[in-house]
């Protein structure tokens, strides 16, 4: 027959020991959800970087540098414009990773060297494409005053037509700043090219 101790050291000895057993069961739960977290994690980050590539990153690197543009913006820009499709022309002539018209690519090339030196067709070679797409992007930003999202505008539709938006009520309370954006294309434009720039930010940039 038991003794009163023996009976309570029994007791206490198997309540210990299931609580020890818990508590490891506990631990191995939250260690393997802790690898599946980071596990799926890793295999999200992975799919993600298939979409989000970082192709060019040699001449984005460079010109990012060079003209005072964030990587993650120039890698939105040629993203969202041409899906990193190098010899890619629009029906209405735009060119390249960054889609610039031959026009444009002109009024570049006199605003940074003070004459012409490249044709259009040189638009189709990647670091042609980004230097001067790089470039626009910096004039752009600089030009109004660091706005990015007025600067991703008129990368889509044009200075003169932001400009104008800008002195419109309609469109603009303080004459800096857009409330909302007339053409719904460059509306959709601006808010994809934000949104992708976003991504590459959380996926390559953050822990810069």
């Amino acid at each position: 027959m038991a003794t009163h101790y023996e009976k309570t050291g029994k007791k206490g000895h198997g309540c210990c020991g299931g609580i020890f057993t818990l508590f490891l069961v506990c631990v191995v739960i939250f260690a393997l959800l802790a690898f599946c977290t980071d596990t799926l994690g890793g295999i999200k980050n992975k799919v993600l970087q298939h979409f989000y590539p970082l192709e060019y990153s040699e001449y984005v690197t460079q010109y990012s540098n060079e003209y005072g543009v964030e990587e993650s913006l120039i890698f939105a820009v040629i993203r969202t414009e041409s899906g990193f499709r190098a010899e890619v022309e629009s029906s209405v002539g735009a060119m390249g990773l960054m889609q610039i018209m031959p026009d444009t690519f002109d009024w570049l090339q006199n605003l940074s060297n003070g004459e012409v030196t490249h044709s259009s067709s040189e638009l189709l070679d990647p670091e042609t494409n980004i230097k001067y797409g790089t470039y626009f992007l910096s004039y752009l930003i600089s030009h109004y005053n660091g706005n990015e999202n007025l600067a991703v505008a008129a990368y889509n539709a044009g200075v003169a037509n932001v400009d104008n938006w800008l002195t419109d009520q309609r469109y603009s309370s303080d004459g800096n700043t857009l409330t909302n954006i007339p053409y719904n294309e460059t509306s959709q434009y601006v808010q994809r090219v934000e949104s992708t720039k976003s991504v590459y930010e959380s996926l390559y940039y953050d822990n810069n």
